[in-house]
C-alpha cells in the first residue's frame, strides 16, 4: 500500500521594496515641507486677527467713554479700556507695549522678542475723539497684508512720521486744553480779557474778550458794556486805584459796578490779566537791579556783591566788584588789586646797638624770647 504525499501550495507574500519606501518617505517629507509652514502661518494669522478684534473693542470702549466724558482732555490722559490686560493678550502671544495702556495710546507687541512673524500694532486717540491706527510690519512678507489691513498706509512708519504723529497729538492736546479753559471762563460769566487757540500760530495766544460770559470784540467793548450797565462808577474806581500796586499781584474789582471784571494795578498802569501784571512787575525789578548795580560800581563798592532787590535775572546774581569793574568769579576777583591777599608783615628793624649782640650761651640755654623772664644777657632790647 502506497501512501501518497500531498503537495501543499506555498503562499508568496508580496511587500514594498526599499526603493518604494524611500520614495514614499520623500514624498511625505516634501508634502509636510509645503503644508506645515502654511499651517503655522494660518495659526499666527488667526492670532493676529483675534488681537485686532480685541484692539478694536478697546478703541470702541474708549470712544464710548469719550462721548459721555465732561472733560475730554483729562479723559484721554487718564482713561484706560476696561478689558485691557496682559493675561488675555498672552493667550494670543501678545503683551502691552510698556506703559502704552491709556486711551491716548494703546499699543501691543509680540510676547516673544525674537518673533519673526507677529507684528506690533497700536491706536492713538486724539483730544478731538479721532482714532489713528499704526503698525510696524514683521520681517515675514506673508503677514504684510494683515498689517495693512489694520493700519493701511500707516503700516511701517518712518521715524519722521512717528515724530510728526507725536507732534500732532501734543498739538491737539494743547488745543483742547486751551479751548476747554476758555469755555470754562465763559461759562463762569467772566468779563475782561482771556486767551484762546490761535490756529495760525498753533498756540494758545489769541486775545479774546467777554462781558459777563458773552464774547465781545475788544477791551473797549467791555468798557462800553460796563458803562451801559453800571455807569461811570467802575471807571472812577479804576482811576482811583491806578497809581497803586495790587498786593502780591492779586486781582481787584468792584462789584457790582465792574461786572466781575478783574483788574491788576501797578505804578500808573491797569492790566486785565495776571500775566501782563507779572511782566510789568518783573521789568521794574530788573531795572531796579541794574540801577542798584550801577550805583554800586559808581560808588566804589569792593568785594562780593549781590544784585538787589529780589526778582528775575539779573536780580540775585552774585559778582565781585573792584575799582568800577565787575568780575563773575572769585578767582578773577583775586587777580585784581582788590582781591589779592595782603603781603606778609615785615620783621621790625633791629636797633643799632643790637646789631652785634650775641646771647650768653651758658646762661640762655632754656631761655625763650617773649615767654621767659627778660634777661639782658639773652635778649637785646
Amino acid at each position: 500500500m502506497k501512501i501518497s504525499k500531498t503537495n501543499k501550495s506555498e503562499n508568496h507574500n508580496q511587500g514594498f521594496t526599499l526603493i518604494e519606501l524611500v520614495v514614499v518617505v520623500l514624498g511625505l517629507a516634501a508634502l509636510a515641507g509645503l503644508t506645515l509652514p502654511s499651517f503655522l502661518n494660518s495659526i499666527k494669522l488667526n492670532r493676529i486677527e483675534e488681537a485686532k478684534a480685541l484692539m478694536n473693542s478697546f478703541a470702541t470702549d474708549c470712544l464710548g467713554k469719550y462721548r459721555i466724558s465732561t472733560d475730554p482732555t483729562d479723559f484721554i490722559e487718564n482713561a484706560t479700556p476696561d478689558e485691557l490686560d496682559n493675561i488675555k493678550l498672552s493667550t494670543l502671544q501678545y503683551q502691552i507695549d510698556g506703559d502704552k495702556n491709556k486711551c491716548s495710546h494703546v499699543a501691543i507687541k509680540p510676547l516673544n522678542e525674537d518673533e519673526k512673524d507677529l507684528f506690533a500694532f497700536d491706536f492713538r486717540m486724539s483730544s478731538e475723539g479721532k482714532i489713528l491706527k499704526t503698525a510696524q510690519p514683521s520681517s515675514n512678507p506673508d503677514f504684510l497684508n494683515s498689517c495693512r489691513g489694520w493700519a493701511g498706509k500707516n503700516c511701517g512708519l518712518s521715524d519722521a512720521q512717528k515724530a510728526e504723529f507725536a507732534r500732532l497729538a501734543a498739538l491737539a492736546k494743547a488745543k483742547a486744553e486751551c479751548i476747554s479753559a476758555y469755555t470754562s471762563w465763559l461759562n463762569d460769566k467772566n468779563s475782561g480779557e482771556f486767551r484762546t487757540w490761535d490756529n495760525s500760530n498753533e498756540n494758545c495766544t489769541r486775545q479774546v474778550f467777554a462781558f459777563e460770559g458773552v464774547p465781545v470784540n475788544s477791551l473797549e467793548a467791555v468798557d462800553q458794556a460796563l458803562k451801559s450797565k453800571y455807569g461811570r462808577a467802575c471807571l472812577d474806581w479804576r482811576e482811583s486805584k491806578k497809581n497803586t500796586i495790587s498786593p502780591n499781584g492779586n486781582p481787584e474789582t468792584k462789584n457790582p459796578e465792574c461786572g466781575g471784571v478783574q483788574y491788576w494795578f501797578h505804578s500808573g498802569n491797569i492790566f486785565t490779566t495776571k500775566a501782563m501784571w507779572d511782566a510789568h512787575d518783573n521789568l521794574l525789578k530788573q531795572q531796579a537791579c541794574v540801577k542798584n548795580r550801577t550805583d554800586a560800581l559808581n560808588g566804589g563798592v569792593k568785594g562780593k556783591y549781590t544784585y538787589t532787590p529780589q526778582g528775575p535775572p539779573p536780580c540775585g546774581q552774585v559778582v565781585w566788584l573792584c575799582n568800577g569793574e565787575e568780575y563773575g568769579s572769585l578767582e578773577a576777583y583775586k587777580s585784581t588789586s582788590c582781591g589779592a591777599p595782603p603781603p606778609p608783615p615785615k620783621d621790625p628793624p633791629v636797633p643799632p646797638h643790637c646789631v652785634n649782640f650775641e646771647p650768653l650761651a651758658f646762661l640762655c640755654g632754656g631761655y625763650v624770647p617773649g615767654k621767659s623772664r627778660f634777661s639782658p644777657a639773652c635778649e637785646c632790647r
